[in-house]
C-alpha cells in the first residue's frame, strides 16, 4: 500500500510517523506535564495543524486522549495497591475526589473497588495500522464522492469563540454583523475549529473561529474590536460534501472528516508544514436541504 505523503521532511517522514512520535511521546511521559504546544513541537506541526490532524487521526482531542491514556496506568497502580491519594497527585489531580471522580467517569467504578479487578492497559494506538484499517474508505450515502477544488486568495472578518457551544455563538454573532454593514446572505463563510489550552479543555470548552469574506476595501471601521480582518492566500483543497450533516453531527461530521483524509492519504497529496493551512467548514443551503463542504488543504 502507498502510506500518504502529508508532510515529508529530509529523512521521508510522512504525517502519521510524525503524529506516532506524539504518542509516543505521551507514553513516555504519561506522569508529567503534556501540552498542546509540547506535543506540536515533537510533532513539528504549527497548533493548528497538530490540533486538527490528531483529531482526525485518534478520534479525539489531545486532552481527551491524554486523560484517557493516564486513567489507564492510573487503574493499573490502583490494582498494585498504591494509595489512592497519591496515585491521583501523580496524574495530575488536584485531590482524591477530582481524581475519583474522572476514575468513575471512565470505569464505572471507584477506584477502592476496583482493587481486585482483573485489567490490562490497552495497546497504545499505532496509527499505520488505523491507516490499513480505513482500506476501503468510508463508505456512506450522505456522503459525496472527494473532489479538488483551488480556492482564491480571500479576505475575510473574522470572530472567534471559546466555549461550551462555540459555533453556534460565533456563526449566530458573525451572521448578525454581516447584515448589519449590509453583507449580503449569499456571501460566502468558512468555519473552523481551533485549540484551546489544556485548562479550557479540561473545563469542557472548545473553540471556532467564523470567516465571512467581505471586499478587499471595506472600511477597519465597521469592525468591533472582536472581528479582524485577514488577508488569507489561495490553496488547493480536496473537498466532501455532506448532506444534512446537523442530522446526526457527532457521526457525520467526523465520518465526513475521515473519509476525505483516508483520501487524501492514498494518493500521495502533501501538505506544506511551513504555512498555516485551514481546514474548512462551508455551510450551504441548496433547494431546500441543508449541506456542508469540507475543504482538507493539500499541495
Amino acid at each position: 500500500m502507498n502510506i500518504i505523503r502529508l508532510c515529508k521532511d529530509v529523512n521521508g517522514l510522512v504525517s502519521m510517523e510524525y503524529l506516532q512520535k506524539t504518542i509516543d511521546y505521551i507514553e513516555e511521559n504519561i506522569r508529567g506535564p503534556i501540552t498542546l504546544d509540547e506535543c506540536a513541537r515533537v510533532c513539528g506541526f504549527s497548533k493548528f495543524h497538530f490540533h486538527r490532524l490528531f483529531s482526525i487521526h485518534l478520534g479525539m482531542t489531545l486532552c481527551e486522549y491524554t486523560r484517557r491514556r493516564r486513567l489507564c496506568y492510573a487503574m493499573l497502580e490502583v490494582i498494585q495497591g498504591r494509595r489512592i491519594l497519591d496515585i491521583a497527585l501523580d496524574y495530575g489531580y488536584s485531590s482524591e475526589r477530582a481524581f475519583s471522580r474522572a476514575f468513575l467517569q471512565e470505569f464505572g467504578q471507584i477506584p477502592s473497588r476496583c482493587r481486585n479487578a482483573k485489567y490490562s492497559i490497552p495497546s497504545k494506538p499505532v496509527l499505520s495500522d488505523s491507516f490499513k484499517n480505513w482500506n476501503g474508505g468510508v463508505q456512506m450515502d450522505y456522503l459525496s464522492d472527494v473532489s479538488i477544488v483551488s480556492l482564491p486568495e480571500m479576505t475575510v472578518a473574522s470572530g472567534a469563540r471559546i466555549s461550551r457551544d462555540p459555533e453556534d455563538e460565533v456563526i449566530a454573532y458573525m451572521t448578525n454583523w454581516a447584515g448589519t454593514v449590509g453583507i449580503g446572505s449569499g456571501t460566502r463563510q468558512f468555519g473552523f475549529d481551533v485549540p484551546v489550552s489544556d485548562e479550557e479543555q479540561s473545563q469542557g470548552l472548545r473553540g471556532y473561529e467564523y470567516w465571512v469574506v467581505v471586499d478587499e476595501n471595506l472600511s477597519p471601521a465597521v469592525l468591533p474590536a472582536d472581528i479582524t480582518m485577514k488577508q488569507v492566500e489561495s490553496c488547493k483543497y480536496a473537498v466532501l460534501r455532506i448532506t444534512e450533516p446537523f442530522v446526526d453531527p457527532f457521526e457525520r461530521i467526523p465520518l465526513g472528516w475521515r473519509k476525505i483524509a483516508e483520501w487524501v492519504h492514498s494518493r500521495g497529496y502533501q501538505a506544506a508544514c511551513d504555512k498555516e493551512r485551514y481546514w474548512l467548514e462551508e455551510k450551504l443551503e441548496i433547494d431546500g436541504s441543508t449541506l456542508m463542504d469540507i475543504y482538507f488543504p493539500i499541495e
